[in-house]
């Protein structure tokens, strides 16, 4: 069958003009999941807000000194005060509910990123040292709040219509922006360690001090750590590769490996300390081993069905 000059003209007329044609990554980009994947990660996140909204925190006195939190430039008195700490509490108990019930979006998101940002920040502001348990969370928690802002009318629509869970939804860039940002996270730390240490941080003795001071006493982990300097040694060693490799995980033929490498790593630090790590390693584990894929292709496939 042959193309009348007629369709050739009507097809061209329906194309857009190769100057407004959008390059292939920013579509690629655009490009739109089930939002599955994208759900298992946001209540993950709220779960983790509410942990969060519910710890008890300890204020301990001194002289705060430099910009250490968003909250750095309000007085003592407004820091320590228990009306502050209710306040953020309640603006974050409030988001996490409307939230989880997809009510009042975008609004609700970011009730839960203010109460959630400053609740910490305020534990910062009031204690003398902290570990970065909850900072991915945190922005995790923006990334969702910005693609939910712009696309607050198509997810009401899909709400109202009923399509929420049939239609792809969620924008490619939603998880590529989260999984650079995990990247970066853990490359910073390596770096860190790195920067202000050196090769030598990884001399066996730190971790093994660390683990004889704070380590649980019953943990097989604590033991092997403690019996062996070279042992140690290969493992501080392995931590700075892991951590610094991290940013390399926006290369989906890494990304499995990373993932699996820096889930090895969290396991074990969980195993060792009581340092409340789960969240940052069930987040990593989630966008960095193959979960989206199988999750996606599963409820493709049952659409299809």
């Amino acid at each position: 069958m042959t193309t009348t000059a007629d369709e050739i003209d009507a097809a061209l007329e329906d194309s857009p003009p190769a100057t407004l044609r959008q390059p292939s990554w920013l579509v690629q980009l655009e490009e739109r999941s089930p939002p599955h994947f994208n759900q298992v990660v946001i209540w993950t996140l709220l779960a983790t807000a509410a942990i969060l909204a519910c710890w008890l925190f300890d204020m301990h006195e001194g002289q705060r000194r430099g910009f250490v939190s968003l909250l750095s430039w309000l007085p003592d008195g407004v820091l320590r005060s228990g009306w502050t700490w209710g306040a953020f509490r309640l603006v974050l108990i409030v988001g996490i509910v409307l939230w989880a019930l997809q009510r009042l979006l975008p609004w609700s998101c970011w009730l839960v990123v203010i109460g959630f940002t400053g609740l910490w920040s305020l534990h910062v502001e009031t204690t003398y040292n902290t570990a970065h348990i909850f900072h991915m969370a945190n922005m995790l928690l923006v990334i969702q709040a910005l693609w939910i802002t712009g696309d607050a009318a198509l997810i009401k629509q899909r709400l109202r219509d009923k399509t929420f869970w049939k239609l792809p939804l969620v924008p490619r860039w939603v998880s590529l922006a989260s999984i650079a940002y995990i990247g970066i996270f853990h490359t910073a730390a390596g770096l860190s360690k790195l920067w202000f240490s050196g090769p030598a941080w990884a001399n066996g003795t730190s971790l093994q001090l660390w683990t004889y001071l704070w380590g649980r006493p019953w943990s097989p982990t604590t033991q092997l750590i403690l019996s062996s300097r070279r042992f140690t040694q290969v493992l501080q060693a392995l931590t700075l590769v892991v951590e610094t490799s991290g940013v390399l995980a926006i290369i989906p033929r890494l990304r499995p490996w990373i993932g699996l490498a820096l889930t090895a790593f969290y396991l074990g630090v969980l195993a060792t300390f009581d340092y409340g790590f789960q969240f940052n390693a069930i987040l990593t584990a989630l966008y960095f081993l193959p979960v989206e894929g199988r999750m996606t292709q599963a409820a493709k496939s049952r659409q299809l069905a």
